[in-house]
């Protein structure tokens, strides 16, 4: 495949050396399709068929993959649909599902048409991934080379780390993510500065609500974070790639925060801050094991002249995305891409959202007690990041007097409480990450009483 329009547009020289190679090659599965409407006798996809009366008791003369009888036992699905492989960047019918869902969770009313229209027109369909983190690593991989920055706030997740570092080669420029209580806006700057002096790429990962701190920006901190990059942008010249891991996205407890994903505000930016959206069933619908994620390109109107061009730059984004799919997992489970479907299928989305807040009320509650408990414990010691959603909180200790792992190894010993120790001194990170969302409301007085306890210790 020929790359006219891509090459043509800033998106391609934020490619890293993969990314501007990998592609999807017309192999198998591009044979099988035109065999599939072409051929009288098909032996191209290596999957076994057979007449169902051949290999199940009491089976029909249909034509089917061949699947264990037992199988059946466990799901209302027809083997028809959850059997076979699916195509490379997933099943087609579940990522138009999911545009839709993005659109949905845009919050454009009547009163934004023109915004909702460009966000209609101006993203790629989602191509389906092995789960959120499998889209945070091939994003990674698309755009950075071995010993290219990233730039990411001190308070991470910490297998961006694993990701990026250790499997990659490239490295993280962090910043400061706190300042008098507020997200360090100048700091992210700072970094974003220096690594353009050595890049003609800037590339960034966001995260809210932040996994390990809950903190969501508030709207006035979300509009000057919008206006930073933009000017940023426009002062530096260079393409800024902005990767959104909403992997927490609908988890927002406060109406003075942003309400929905920042991927929104950058994608109507003209400046050439690329956002690319990180999201999937995880937490969003509660099927943490159904590993089904979605990478969704936001494009810029100043790229194409016209529709035709705009329709192939999507083909060649998603032939990319596709390849390097097809080079690494081949393709992504089937069960929970159908189960997806019909999911949004037979259920509004009203009420497929109405069945989530009982879990976001639920969390909700367990937010705001913990936060309460938390605020009781009067030590000079600690300090608690802010935080507006999610799954978590983050308390800060003093690295002079307690360290962390210490700190949690003692937790768990003496008071039998586990909770998760970050500790990267060079980074002026050391505290714990509480994952409020898996302790039941009743138990959290009891819990923060035996962290009282613990730091009295020190």
């Amino acid at each position: 495949m020929k790359f006219n329009i891509i090459q043509r547009t800033p998106l391609y020289n934020t490619l890293s050396e993969i990314g501007k190679r990998v592609f999807l090659p017309e192999g198998i599965f591009y044979w099988a399709g035109r065999a599939k409407k072409e051929a009288e006798i098909i032996g191209t996809l290596g999957s076994a068929y057979g007449f169902e009366k051949d290999f199940i008791d009491g089976g029909n003369s249909d034509w089917l993959p061949c699947y264990l009888k037992e199988i059946t036992n466990y799901s209302r699905f027809s083997v028809k649909e959850i059997i076979p492989y699916t195509s490379i960047g997933g099943l087609l019918e579940t990522r138009e599902i999911w545009k839709d869902w993005i659109i949905k969770k845009s919050l454009y009313g009547e009163e934004d048409a023109s915004l909702l229209s460009r966000l209609t027109k101006y993203i790629t369909t989602p191509v389906i991934t092995g789960g959120v983190t499998n889209g945070i690593f091939q994003s990674c991989v698309m755009f950075l080379n071995p010993n290219e920055y990233i730039i990411m706030p001190n308070k991470r997740w910490g297998n961006y780390d694993n990701i990026i570092n250790k499997f990659i080669g490239a490295k993280t420029r962090t910043f400061e993510f706190f300042k008098n209580s507020e997200m360090n806006i100048n700091g992210m700057k700072t970094a974003i500065n220096k690594v353009a002096e050595i890049q003609d790429k800037v590339v960034i990962l966001l995260n809210f609500p932040n996994n390990p701190t809950g903190y969501v920006p508030k709207k006035e901190e979300a509009s000057n974070l919008i206006k930073m990059l933009k000017d940023s942008q426009r002062t530096l010249e260079k393409p800024i790639i902005v990767l959104v891991d909403d992997a927490y996205e609908p988890y927002v407890y406060k109406d003075d925060v942003l309400s929905k994903s920042i991927f929104y505000d950058i994608h109507q930016l003209d400046e050439n801050v690329i956002p690319v959206k990180l999201d999937g069933i995880t937490k969003e619908l509660l099927l943490y094991g159904g590993r089904v994620g979605f990478i969704t390109l936001g494009l810029k109107p100043s790229w194409i002249d016209n529709d035709e061009q705009l329709q192939k730059l999507k083909e060649e984004i998603n032939n990319k995305l596709e390849g390097f799919i097809r080079a690494t997992i081949s393709n992504c489970n089937s069960f929970y891409q159908v189960l997806v479907e019909k999911l949004f299928q037979e259920n509004s989305m009203e009420q497929i959202i109405k069945s989530r807040d009982q879990v976001k009320k639920l969390l909700k509650e367990r937010y705001e007690s913990i936060n309460f408990e938390l605020k009781k414990i009067k030590n000079p010691d600690i300090s608690i990041d802010p935080n507006s959603g999610g799954f978590f909180v983050f308390v800060n200790l003093n690295p002079d007097k307690i360290k962390a792992t210490e700190f949690v190894n003692h937790l768990l010993n003496e008071y039998k409480v586990g909770i998760i120790p970050i500790e990267k001194l060079d980074e002026n990170i050391n505290g714990v990450r509480v994952a409020y969302c898996s302790i039941d409301i009743t138990k959290i007085p009891e819990l923060v009483k035996r962290i009282d306890l613990a730091l009295n210790d020190f």
